[in-house]
């Protein structure tokens, strides 16, 4: 996956404005176990590292159907090759303006051992990098903010001071998954979709 992915995010840029986009290595990372393959990514000024290993797809932001009663920050459903994916903008989930649907990219992540997917949109995806665990280290002082809870230390990148966002804890906290509908068995563990994917399934794409 992982040139395939690298493929995709200079691809992606290409699209987007003819320009040439930074060099992606699809040989980075190989020699580092799969755990220390990130993704770069900015939101904002912000810039993140997210596993490589919960991402499987890079998509320019498609047509995504609004659904009711959610959170401003779930933007609606979308239809992915056959899946209903929710889509998360994760600028609203910061409280800032919404993504525009010119310039950003959707992420699609998925949990390791679920069933559970999601589209998440990102102002920009830069390469694929290895990371080392030692290269990360716990912030000097408190981090705040919606995304605090789900950031697990600070690495350097180029000169960048870059955020490392555990996917894993974020896909499985309260907020992300409080549209599940309750009674599916094993709670979060049953069904993946959500109540705004089912809602939006029937007849909305």
């Amino acid at each position: 996956m992982n040139g395939t992915l690298a493929d995709a995010i200079a691809a992606a840029d290409r699209q987007l404005d003819g320009s040439v986009a930074p060099a992606v290595d699809p040989e980075a990372g190989r020699d580092g176990a799969p755990g220390d393959r990130y993704v770069l990514l900015s939101i904002a000024s912000a810039h993140y590292a997210v596993r490589e290993v919960f991402v499987t797809e890079l998509e320019r932001v498609p047509k995504i159907t609004p659904v009711p009663r959610v959170p401003a920050w779930v933007r609606g459903v979308t239809s992915l090759r056959g899946d209903i994916l929710s889509v998360i903008d994760m600028r609203m989930f910061l409280g800032l303006e919404g993504s525009s649907s010119h310039s950003a990219r959707m992420l699609v992540v998925r949990l390791l051992n679920e069933d559970f997917a999601t589209g998440l949109l990102v102002d920009g995806v830069d390469r694929i990098v290895s990371v080392s665990p030692d290269q990360i280290t716990p912030p000097e002082s408190p981090l705040e903010g919606p995304l605090a809870p789900y950031l697990t230390g600070l690495c350097e990148i180029e000169e960048r001071r870059v955020a490392v966002l555990d996917l894993d804890q974020l896909l499985r906290s309260a907020e992300i998954r409080q549209f599940e509908k309750a009674g599916d068995d094993g709670g979060a563990a049953g069904s993946a979709r959500t109540t705004t994917e089912r809602e939006g399934a029937e007849g909305a794409l």
